[in-house]
């Protein structure tokens, strides 16, 4: 299996031929550079490399630049205030829900359709229930397409333990498949499979900093700050951690 991020040009393209090796680079450059804001949290790049790719598409209207302004919606919605989250989780879905219609598409796409209507319910009291439902039914038809995708089962992971017990959350659940999320990911010896292991042990971290499981916390962030030494969200529960 290729890792995920390395994928998601063609994924959402749903391209009939492959690309030239040179656009390949180029396109993973990007989103790699992309989480690598997402990371230190750097909003203003992210909006502003939105803008500039939303500016190329008018005057180009290329396929894959759209595909790379919905990542760059998808990364702003998911570190951004209600405002700002509402503001680009609308827009990501918009883009990414009328791909659905497109014909076969590949499983991280329903991941990252999942990962956005999950946002859109946080942000929006109106869709909480109807987006919450979707997110659902999203990551589920991922996992049913490919049960061994490390970004597959991070999203699921995430969105278990986030997730409100009555709306179908499970923490116990979630420390699952976030496991299965970095043991598939150790297959790929590349950098954005290692950021994804990065995140991933982030949320473990998180999970057992909420139990008191202060060791265990402890454990999974120096494996994340490894990784990604500026991670601000590792970063900020680290000090957390110092305070118990």
């Amino acid at each position: 299996m290729k890792p995920f991020l390395t994928k998601i040009i063609p994924i959402f393209l749903l391209m009939t031929f492959l690309p030239s090796v040179n656009a390949n680079d180029h396109q993973n450059e990007i989103v790699t550079t992309a989480l690598e804001y997402y990371l230190i949290e750097n909003q203003d790049a992210l909006i502003a490399k939105h803008q500039e790719l939303s500016n190329l598409l008018k005057e180009q209207d290329q396929k894959q630049l759209q595909l790379e302004i919905m990542f760059h919606e998808f990364l702003i919605a998911d570190m951004s205030s209600k405002k700002i989250k509402k503001k680009y989780s609308q827009l990501c879905t918009e883009s990414t829900e009328s791909i659905l219609d497109e014909g076969e598409i590949e499983s991280e796409l329903y991941a990252i359709l999942s990962a956005c209507f999950g946002l859109s319910a946080e942000a929006n009291l109106f869709r909480a229930a109807s987006h919450g439902t979707k997110s659902g039914k999203m990551i589920e038809k991922a996992l049913e397409l490919d049960s061994n995708n490390s970004f597959n089962n991070m999203v699921k992971g995430i969105g278990d333990y986030t997730r409100p017990a009555f709306a179908g959350g499970n923490k116990s659940r979630a420390i699952t498949y976030l496991k299965k999320a970095i043991d598939l990911a150790k297959s790929n010896n590349d950098r954005q499979s290692s950021l994804l292991t990065a995140i991933a042990s982030f949320h473990l971290a998180n999970i057992a900093f909420q139990q008191r499981e202060f060791d265990t916390s402890s454990k999974y962030l120096d494996r994340s700050l490894e990784i990604a030494p500026t991670y601000k969200k590792a970063k900020n529960l680290k000090a957390k951690l110092s305070r118990n």
